[in-house]
This record gives structure tokens, sequence and C-alpha cells, in this order.
């Protein structure tokens, strides 16, 4: 069978593989880290599409926090069944993003990360200091668990953690497959040629603003869908677990799979997961681990992880002598010019 053919077919076998993990691997520590590691993945993917647009969004844990604190608040104080505050999670996110972003997605590069960083930190001091509505520096406790109850089936979220495994792994797929469907769209063009060139772009009648802002909004909805889940998976929501620094792992993570298609931002936010899993018996010398990895991306891998294998196949020719020679040129065809 060809590789290309093959190719094609993995993201089928990945799935299946992924599917049938609990299985295999069925105790809670690893679950946990599963359940975690999905719902980073939807966060990787949102910022990498900010990226692809000139942006870095250093608000992702705001719009996270968001869907989270939606759905404990809706569904401890308002009695809300999860299932309804699940998509509602997704689209208030969404709204913050929209108001968040007129005036903000304005601002190009430098300016714009301070933007989102300042409104994540804003975001965290009006958690800590609103007590009555967001339970201050101790957070909303405890947060309802899902239950489905269809046909004679009953799948009570709060005895396994497999269920978790299960939606998070779903959303997962569903944010990837609309990232790689945009990805190879018209939209997905544009979206890289506002990257790019931004001011060439404008100059066609294109509205940069719109693009980015439908970027911005996708992103953030799907935050707050993982944002949902998380609340009842933790069981408890508080400031702590929502702020800039909660990110930026995801974002090294986005740097080191690559920022030119969606596939590294998922091979990234992997590669660090397991790396985390690694390295939790030094966690007082992880910030000295992160640095380098990244200053060693940026140097040696500038496409990332994804880019790793062509690299090592042109660096192969490089050293056999089978480059290929840039075309000759015809003489006629200079003379006719």
């Amino acid at each position: 069978m060809k590789l290309p053919r093959l190719m094609k077919y993995s993201p089928i076998f990945i799935i299946v593989v992924v599917f049938i993990l609990p299985i295999f691997v069925n105790s809670p520590r690893y679950l946990s880290l599963f359940d975690k590691g999905f719902l980073d993945i939807v966060l990787a993917l949102g910022m990498y599409s900010m990226w692809s647009v000139g942006c870095f969004n250093a608000a992702a844990p705001a719009f996270f926090g968001f869907g989270a604190y939606s759905t404990a608040i809706l569904t401890m104080r308002a009695h809300w069944p999860f299932w309804l505050t699940f998509p509602f999670a997704g689209v208030i996110a969404a709204i913050i993003a929209v108001l968040i972003g007129y005036p903000g997605l304005k601002v190009k590069g430098t300016q714009f990360f301070i933007l989102t960083l300042a409104f994540c930190e804003l975001t965290t001091w009006i958690y800590s200091s609103w007590l009555k509505v967001f339970g201050g520096a101790i957070g909303l406790t405890p947060i309802p668990q899902p239950l489905i109850q269809i046909f004679g089936l009953k799948i009570d979220f709060s005895t396994s953690l497999l269920p978790y495994y299960y939606l998070a792994f779903l959303l997962a797929l569903a944010t990837a497959f609309v990232y790689f469907k945009i990805h190879r769209s018209r939209l997905g063009r544009v979206l890289d040629n506002v990257g790019n060139n931004e001011d060439l772009l404008a100059n066609t009648g294109i509205s940069v603003f719109a693009q980015k802002q439908i970027v911005f909004v996708i992103a953030s909805f799907f935050a707050g869908l993982a944002g949902a889940i998380y609340a009842p998976y933790m069981t408890v929501v508080s400031p702590g677990q929502f702020t800039t620094a909660q990110g930026m792992l995801i974002f090294l993570g986005v740097i080191v799979g690559g920022v030119a298609n969606p596939l590294g931002a998922i091979i990234g936010t992997v590669f660090m997961a397991v790396l985390y899993v690694l390295l939790q018996k030094y966690s007082q010398y992880q910030p000295l681990i992160w640095g380098p990895i990244l200053i060693l991306t940026l140097l040696f891998m500038p496409f990332g992880l994804v880019g790793l294998p062509k690299m090592i196949i042109e660096r192969i020719k490089e050293l056999t002598g089978r480059k290929t020679a840039p075309p000759s040129i015809n003489k006629d065809d200079v003379k006719a010019v």
C-alpha cells in the first residue's frame, strides 16, 4: 500500500485507537490526564487559529473560565441541567469575544497580546473580588455532575471518569474537524494571508477585521465549551484555574508543534502533556526546562515538530548531494523576452 494512502486513513486509525484506549488504560490517574489533554487540545487549536491571523491571544484561559463559571452558576443556582448549560457556556464566551474583539482586534501584534493579557488578569481579579457571584478566591463548589438517562440507559458522570473521557474526546474531535475544514477552505487561505500580509489583503477589499473577528469568536466558543466540561469534572472552579500562567504551557505546545496547520497544535499539545507527566517529579525545575525547549524550537525547528520530517528529508538530500537543482534557463526564452 502506498504511503499517501496510509496517510489518508491515519486519522481514522488514530480515532479508533483513542476510542478503545480506556479498555487497556483505565487507571483514574491516566484517564484524568487524558481528559485534561483533550481540553488542552481545544484551547491549543484556538491559539493556533489566532496565531494564523497574526494575533497572540493570551486571554484563552479567560474564555475557558467563562464557560466553567457559567456552567457552575447555572447548574448550582439556577438548577439548569448540564446539557442545557453546555452550549449556553460556549455562546456566552462567544458573545464576550464579540464585545472584546470589536475594540481589541483593531490593534496588532504586541498591543493585542498586552490587551488580552490585561483582560485575562482582570477577569481573575473579578472572580476573586466578587464574592457573592463567583465565590471569591475559594470559588464555587460542589458543581452538579452531568447525567444521561435515555431509553433506559443511565450514565452517571459522578461514578466514573470514563464518561468525561469520551465527552472531552468528542469535543476535541469536533473542534479539530472544524479547524481542519477551515484550514482547507477558502476562508483558511484568506486567514493565512491575514497573518502573512495584512495590509496587502486589505487593499483587495477583504475586511481583515471581520476575518479576525470570526476566528476570535470561534476560538472563544470552543474554549467556553471546554470550560463547561471542566467545571463539573473538577467539581470546583476558582480564579487560580484560569490565569495566564495556565495558558502559557498550552501556547508553548502550539509553538513546539508548529503553527503551519492545526495538526501542529495537536502534536505539540500531546508532546508537552507527555513531557509534563515525565517531569512531574521535578516540578520545581519545570520552568527551567520550558524556556530552553522554546528557544531550541525557534532556533532549530522554526516549523515545529510537524515540519521536522520534511526538514530532515531536505537535510539528508543536502548531505547526499541529491538536492533538487534549480531549473535551467533556455537561451531562446531569454531572447524572446
